[in-house]
Protein backbone atom coordinates (compact mmCIF):
# COMPACT_ATOMS: atom_id res chain seq x y z
CA UNK A 1 0.00 0.00 0.00
CA UNK A 2 1.50 3.29 -1.04
CA UNK A 3 1.07 6.42 0.99
CA UNK A 4 -1.32 9.02 -0.35
CA UNK A 5 -0.16 12.38 -1.63
CA UNK A 6 -2.02 14.72 0.68
CA UNK A 7 -1.34 17.65 -1.60
CA UNK A 8 -3.61 16.00 -4.16
CA UNK A 9 -6.22 14.93 -1.61
CA UNK A 10 -7.32 17.85 0.60
CA UNK A 11 -8.85 17.27 4.01
CA UNK A 12 -12.57 16.75 3.93
CA UNK A 13 -12.80 19.68 6.33
CA UNK A 14 -11.54 21.96 3.58
CA UNK A 15 -14.27 20.98 1.13
CA UNK A 16 -17.24 20.29 3.40
CA UNK A 17 -19.63 23.17 3.91
CA UNK A 18 -19.64 22.17 7.58
CA UNK A 19 -16.57 23.65 9.29
CA UNK A 20 -15.77 20.62 11.48
CA UNK A 21 -12.47 18.83 10.95
CA UNK A 22 -12.46 15.27 9.67
CA UNK A 23 -10.05 12.70 8.34
CA UNK A 24 -8.64 12.65 4.83
CA UNK A 25 -10.83 10.90 2.24
CA UNK A 26 -8.40 8.31 0.88
CA UNK A 27 -7.84 6.42 4.11
CA UNK A 28 -8.32 2.80 5.05
CA UNK A 29 -10.15 2.02 8.28
CA UNK A 30 -12.40 -0.45 10.06
CA UNK A 31 -16.01 0.62 9.65
CA UNK A 32 -17.88 -2.24 11.33
CA UNK A 33 -16.99 -4.86 13.94
CA UNK A 34 -19.37 -7.65 14.88
CA UNK A 35 -18.94 -9.88 17.93
CA UNK A 36 -20.93 -12.80 19.30
CA UNK A 37 -21.39 -13.09 23.04
CA UNK A 38 -23.62 -14.48 25.76
CA UNK A 39 -26.55 -12.06 25.99
CA UNK A 40 -26.73 -12.09 29.81
CA UNK A 41 -23.03 -11.15 30.03
CA UNK A 42 -23.52 -8.26 27.60
CA UNK A 43 -26.46 -6.87 29.58
CA UNK A 44 -24.49 -7.03 32.84
CA UNK A 45 -21.59 -5.14 31.23
CA UNK A 46 -23.93 -2.52 29.77
CA UNK A 47 -25.58 -1.92 33.14
CA UNK A 48 -22.22 -1.82 34.95
CA UNK A 49 -21.13 0.99 32.59
CA UNK A 50 -24.27 2.99 33.35
CA UNK A 51 -25.67 2.60 29.84
CA UNK A 52 -29.20 1.76 28.76
CA UNK A 53 -30.67 -0.70 26.24
CA UNK A 54 -33.52 0.49 24.03
CA UNK A 55 -35.37 -0.77 20.96
CA UNK A 56 -33.68 -0.15 17.60
CA UNK A 57 -35.77 2.06 15.25
CA UNK A 58 -37.30 -0.06 12.49
CA UNK A 59 -35.70 1.99 9.71
CA UNK A 60 -32.16 0.94 10.67
CA UNK A 61 -30.23 -0.96 7.98
CA UNK A 62 -29.55 -3.80 10.44
CA UNK A 63 -33.09 -5.05 9.75
CA UNK A 64 -32.29 -5.42 6.06
CA UNK A 65 -29.27 -7.59 6.91
CA UNK A 66 -31.46 -9.75 9.16
CA UNK A 67 -34.04 -10.15 6.39
CA UNK A 68 -31.29 -11.36 4.07
CA UNK A 69 -30.04 -13.84 6.69
CA UNK A 70 -33.56 -15.20 7.26
CA UNK A 71 -34.09 -15.55 3.52
CA UNK A 72 -30.84 -17.49 3.10
CA UNK A 73 -31.63 -19.82 6.01
CA UNK A 74 -33.06 -23.06 4.62
CA UNK A 75 -33.05 -25.03 7.87
CA UNK A 76 -36.44 -25.96 9.31
CA UNK A 77 -36.57 -25.08 13.01
CA UNK A 78 -39.09 -26.05 15.65
CA UNK A 79 -41.08 -23.20 17.21
CA UNK A 80 -39.52 -20.78 14.74
CA UNK A 81 -42.35 -18.28 15.28
CA UNK A 82 -41.48 -18.16 18.99
CA UNK A 83 -38.02 -16.79 18.24
CA UNK A 84 -38.59 -13.65 16.21
CA UNK A 85 -35.47 -11.47 15.75
CA UNK A 86 -34.99 -8.82 18.43
CA UNK A 87 -32.89 -5.74 17.67
CA UNK A 88 -31.87 -3.28 20.38
CA UNK A 89 -29.23 -0.61 20.77
CA UNK A 90 -27.07 1.15 23.32
CA UNK A 91 -26.50 4.82 22.57
CA UNK A 92 -22.95 6.08 23.06
CA UNK A 93 -21.77 9.54 24.23
CA UNK A 94 -21.83 12.30 21.61
CA UNK A 95 -19.34 15.04 20.82
CA UNK A 96 -22.16 17.61 20.77
CA UNK A 97 -25.78 17.17 21.96
CA UNK A 98 -27.14 17.86 18.44
CA UNK A 99 -24.96 15.19 16.80
CA UNK A 100 -26.42 11.92 15.57
CA UNK A 101 -25.79 9.16 18.10
CA UNK A 102 -23.28 6.40 17.58
CA UNK A 103 -24.57 3.17 19.10
CA UNK A 104 -23.91 -0.49 19.75
CA UNK A 105 -26.44 -2.76 18.04
CA UNK A 106 -27.59 -5.87 19.94
CA UNK A 107 -29.22 -8.59 17.82
CA UNK A 108 -30.90 -11.77 19.08
CA UNK A 109 -32.75 -14.71 17.57
CA UNK A 110 -31.23 -15.05 14.12
CA UNK A 111 -30.16 -18.28 12.34
CA UNK A 112 -26.43 -17.69 12.85
CA UNK A 113 -27.01 -17.26 16.60
CA UNK A 114 -29.16 -20.40 16.75
CA UNK A 115 -26.31 -22.29 15.13
CA UNK A 116 -23.86 -21.14 17.82
CA UNK A 117 -26.36 -22.00 20.57
CA UNK A 118 -26.80 -25.49 19.10
CA UNK A 119 -23.03 -25.96 18.98
CA UNK A 120 -22.69 -25.04 22.66
CA UNK A 121 -25.88 -26.96 23.57
CA UNK A 122 -27.46 -23.82 25.00
CA UNK A 123 -30.93 -22.30 24.74
CA UNK A 124 -31.63 -20.69 21.36
CA UNK A 125 -31.77 -17.18 22.82
CA UNK A 126 -28.51 -17.48 24.80
CA UNK A 127 -26.31 -15.56 22.38
CA UNK A 128 -26.41 -12.16 20.72
CA UNK A 129 -24.52 -10.21 18.10
CA UNK A 130 -22.88 -6.94 19.03
CA UNK A 131 -22.57 -4.57 16.08
CA UNK A 132 -20.23 -1.56 16.20
CA UNK A 133 -20.94 0.33 12.98
CA UNK A 134 -19.92 3.72 11.57
CA UNK A 135 -16.37 3.60 12.96
CA UNK A 136 -14.81 4.91 9.74
CA UNK A 137 -17.07 7.77 8.71
CA UNK A 138 -15.11 10.93 7.86
CA UNK A 139 -18.23 13.10 8.08
CA UNK A 140 -19.35 11.78 11.47
CA UNK A 141 -17.89 13.04 14.73
CA UNK A 142 -17.01 10.29 17.22
CA UNK A 143 -16.32 11.12 20.85
CA UNK A 144 -13.32 9.76 22.71
CA UNK A 145 -15.70 8.50 25.42
CA UNK A 146 -17.54 6.41 22.82
CA UNK A 147 -14.26 4.88 21.65
CA UNK A 148 -13.33 3.99 25.25
CA UNK A 149 -16.66 2.21 25.75
CA UNK A 150 -16.31 0.32 22.47
CA UNK A 151 -12.78 -0.64 23.46
CA UNK A 152 -14.08 -2.21 26.69
CA UNK A 153 -16.26 -4.59 24.68
CA UNK A 154 -13.53 -5.36 22.14
CA UNK A 155 -11.09 -6.39 24.87
CA UNK A 156 -13.33 -9.23 26.09
CA UNK A 157 -11.80 -12.55 24.99
CA UNK A 158 -15.13 -14.30 25.55
CA UNK A 159 -16.76 -12.00 22.96
CA UNK A 160 -15.91 -13.90 19.80
CA UNK A 161 -15.07 -12.06 16.57
CA UNK A 162 -17.64 -12.70 13.85
CA UNK A 163 -17.13 -9.98 11.25
CA UNK A 164 -14.94 -7.02 10.32
CA UNK A 165 -15.73 -4.53 7.53
CA UNK A 166 -12.63 -2.79 6.20
CA UNK A 167 -13.37 0.36 4.19
CA UNK A 168 -11.18 2.24 1.74
CA UNK A 169 -12.18 5.73 0.63
CA UNK A 170 -10.80 6.97 -2.67
CA UNK A 171 -11.48 9.29 -5.58
CA UNK A 172 -12.80 8.12 -8.93
CA UNK A 173 -14.87 9.72 -11.68
CA UNK A 174 -16.03 6.29 -12.86
CA UNK A 175 -19.80 5.97 -12.44
CA UNK A 176 -21.21 3.01 -10.53
CA UNK A 177 -24.20 1.80 -12.54
CA UNK A 178 -25.49 -1.08 -14.69
CA UNK A 179 -23.50 0.16 -17.69
CA UNK A 180 -20.18 -0.33 -15.89
CA UNK A 181 -21.18 -3.49 -14.02
CA UNK A 182 -19.44 -5.81 -16.51
CA UNK A 183 -16.16 -3.91 -16.18
CA UNK A 184 -16.29 -4.26 -12.40
CA UNK A 185 -17.11 -7.96 -12.70
CA UNK A 186 -14.21 -8.54 -15.11
CA UNK A 187 -11.80 -6.63 -12.87
CA UNK A 188 -12.79 -8.61 -9.77
CA UNK A 189 -12.49 -12.05 -11.36
CA UNK A 190 -12.33 -14.76 -10.08
CA UNK A 191 -13.96 -13.34 -6.93
CA UNK A 192 -16.94 -12.21 -9.02
CA UNK A 193 -17.45 -15.43 -10.97
CA UNK A 194 -20.82 -16.05 -9.27
CA UNK A 195 -22.06 -12.65 -10.34
CA UNK A 196 -22.33 -9.01 -9.28
CA UNK A 197 -25.47 -7.33 -7.98
CA UNK A 198 -26.00 -3.69 -8.93
CA UNK A 199 -28.44 -1.70 -6.81
CA UNK A 200 -28.59 2.03 -7.42
CA UNK A 201 -25.01 3.29 -7.19
CA UNK A 202 -23.61 0.16 -5.49
CA UNK A 203 -22.01 -3.09 -6.60
CA UNK A 204 -22.23 -6.18 -4.38
CA UNK A 205 -20.46 -9.51 -4.53
CA UNK A 206 -22.13 -11.59 -1.83
CA UNK A 207 -20.99 -15.14 -2.57
CA UNK A 208 -17.25 -15.62 -2.81
CA UNK A 209 -15.07 -18.71 -2.87
CA UNK A 210 -12.59 -17.23 -0.41
CA UNK A 211 -11.42 -18.44 3.02
CA UNK A 212 -12.00 -15.13 4.82
CA UNK A 213 -13.62 -12.55 2.51
CA UNK A 214 -17.39 -13.01 2.42
CA UNK A 215 -18.49 -9.83 0.68
CA UNK A 216 -17.21 -7.01 -1.52
CA UNK A 217 -19.17 -3.76 -1.85
CA UNK A 218 -18.20 -0.77 -4.01
CA UNK A 219 -20.45 2.26 -3.83
CA UNK A 220 -20.75 5.98 -4.45
CA UNK A 221 -20.03 7.46 -1.04
CA UNK A 222 -20.84 11.01 -2.14
CA UNK A 223 -24.36 10.06 -3.22
CA UNK A 224 -24.93 8.16 0.01
CA UNK A 225 -23.79 11.13 2.12
CA UNK A 226 -25.88 13.48 -0.01
CA UNK A 227 -28.98 11.39 0.70
CA UNK A 228 -28.22 11.32 4.42
CA UNK A 229 -26.96 14.86 5.00
CA UNK A 230 -28.33 17.01 2.21
CA UNK A 231 -26.62 19.63 0.07
CA UNK A 232 -26.15 22.01 2.99
CA UNK A 233 -23.59 19.67 4.58
CA UNK A 234 -21.61 18.19 1.69
CA UNK A 235 -19.86 19.99 -1.14
CA UNK A 236 -20.05 19.20 -4.85
CA UNK A 237 -16.26 18.98 -4.76
CA UNK A 238 -16.68 15.53 -3.18
CA UNK A 239 -18.53 14.14 -6.20
CA UNK A 240 -15.70 11.71 -6.97
CA UNK A 241 -15.81 10.16 -3.49
CA UNK A 242 -16.17 6.36 -3.66
CA UNK A 243 -15.84 3.62 -1.06
CA UNK A 244 -14.76 -0.01 -1.24
CA UNK A 245 -15.90 -2.16 1.70
CA UNK A 246 -14.57 -5.67 2.19
CA UNK A 247 -16.18 -7.96 4.75
CA UNK A 248 -14.12 -10.55 6.60
CA UNK A 249 -16.02 -13.23 8.51
CA UNK A 250 -14.87 -15.66 11.19
CA UNK A 251 -16.07 -18.90 12.75
CA UNK A 252 -16.96 -18.09 16.36
CA UNK A 253 -16.85 -21.77 17.35
CA UNK A 254 -13.15 -22.15 16.54
CA UNK A 255 -10.80 -22.45 19.53
CA UNK A 256 -8.36 -19.94 18.05
CA UNK A 257 -11.10 -17.29 17.94
CA UNK A 258 -10.15 -15.34 21.05
CA UNK A 259 -11.81 -12.07 20.19
CA UNK A 260 -10.98 -8.87 18.34
CA UNK A 261 -7.79 -7.88 20.17
CA UNK A 262 -6.18 -11.28 19.70
CA UNK A 263 -7.03 -11.15 15.99
CA UNK A 264 -5.55 -7.72 15.23
CA UNK A 265 -2.30 -8.68 16.95
CA UNK A 266 -2.02 -11.93 14.99
CA UNK A 267 -0.41 -12.73 11.65
CA UNK A 268 -3.89 -13.68 10.40
CA UNK A 269 -4.86 -10.02 10.47
CA UNK A 270 -1.81 -9.04 8.44
CA UNK A 271 -2.55 -11.81 5.94
CA UNK A 272 -6.14 -10.58 5.65
CA UNK A 273 -4.96 -7.00 5.04
CA UNK A 274 -2.86 -8.26 2.13
CA UNK A 275 -5.98 -9.98 0.79
CA UNK A 276 -7.86 -6.70 1.13
CA UNK A 277 -5.05 -4.95 -0.74
CA UNK A 278 -5.34 -7.52 -3.54
CA UNK A 279 -9.07 -6.79 -3.88
CA UNK A 280 -8.40 -3.04 -3.90
CA UNK A 281 -5.84 -3.51 -6.65
CA UNK A 282 -8.38 -5.46 -8.74
CA UNK A 283 -10.86 -2.63 -8.17
CA UNK A 284 -8.26 -0.22 -9.66
CA UNK A 285 -7.58 1.66 -6.42
CA UNK A 286 -4.02 2.82 -6.91
CA UNK A 287 -3.12 4.09 -3.43
CA UNK A 288 -4.54 4.74 0.00
CA UNK A 289 -3.28 5.66 3.44
CA UNK A 290 -3.22 3.29 6.45
CA UNK A 291 -2.54 5.95 9.10
CA UNK A 292 -6.18 6.14 10.19
CA UNK A 293 -6.38 2.35 10.55
CA UNK A 294 -3.29 2.39 12.78
CA UNK A 295 -4.80 5.27 14.78
CA UNK A 296 -8.04 3.30 15.24
CA UNK A 297 -6.29 0.16 16.41
CA UNK A 298 -4.13 2.07 18.89
CA UNK A 299 -7.26 3.76 20.24
CA UNK A 300 -8.97 0.42 20.79
CA UNK A 301 -5.91 -1.09 22.49
CA UNK A 302 -4.74 1.84 24.61
CA UNK A 303 -6.69 5.08 25.05
CA UNK A 304 -3.97 7.04 26.87
CA UNK A 305 -2.83 9.02 23.84
CA UNK A 306 -6.39 10.43 23.54
CA UNK A 307 -5.78 12.59 26.61
CA UNK A 308 -4.98 15.67 24.51
CA UNK A 309 -7.74 18.24 24.17
CA UNK A 310 -8.44 17.70 20.46
CA UNK A 311 -8.90 13.95 20.89
CA UNK A 312 -11.14 14.36 23.93
CA UNK A 313 -13.37 16.68 21.93
CA UNK A 314 -13.44 14.47 18.85
CA UNK A 315 -11.65 11.19 18.30
CA UNK A 316 -11.64 11.23 14.50
CA UNK A 317 -10.53 14.81 13.89
CA UNK A 318 -7.74 15.96 11.64
CA UNK A 319 -5.96 17.45 14.65
CA UNK A 320 -6.09 14.19 16.59
CA UNK A 321 -4.83 12.14 13.66
CA UNK A 322 -2.02 14.63 13.03
CA UNK A 323 -0.99 14.59 16.69
CA UNK A 324 -1.00 10.77 16.69
CA UNK A 325 1.22 10.61 13.58
CA UNK A 326 3.73 12.95 15.26
CA UNK A 327 3.69 11.12 18.60
CA UNK A 328 6.39 8.68 19.68
CA UNK A 329 3.91 6.86 21.91
CA UNK A 330 1.95 4.11 20.24
CA UNK A 331 1.12 0.69 21.57
CA UNK A 332 0.54 -0.89 18.17
CA UNK A 333 2.43 -0.72 14.88
CA UNK A 334 0.82 -2.04 11.72
CA UNK A 335 3.35 -4.46 10.23
CA UNK A 336 2.41 -4.02 6.59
Amino acid sequence: MTKSLTTNYPFIADILKDTHAYTVPNNQGIDTIELMATHSTVIKLVERMGLEVEAMPKGNKIFKAIEYELKEDNKKRLNKEAFEPIVERVKLPKVNPKDKSLYIGIIRNTPSLFKVADYHKKAKDSFCKLVFAGLHQPTKKISADAIKIISTFLKRKAFKLHRVDIAIDFKSNESINHSNKKTFRDNLMPLSKRGVICEGSSYYINKLDHPSISRVNLYDKYKKQLNQQGEEKISNELKAWKRLEITLTFDVTQRNNKGFMYYIESFNFIDDLYEVQAVATKAKIKSYDTDYLTYQLNSFIDNRFMNNRESREQFNSVESLKRFKQSDFRRYILAI
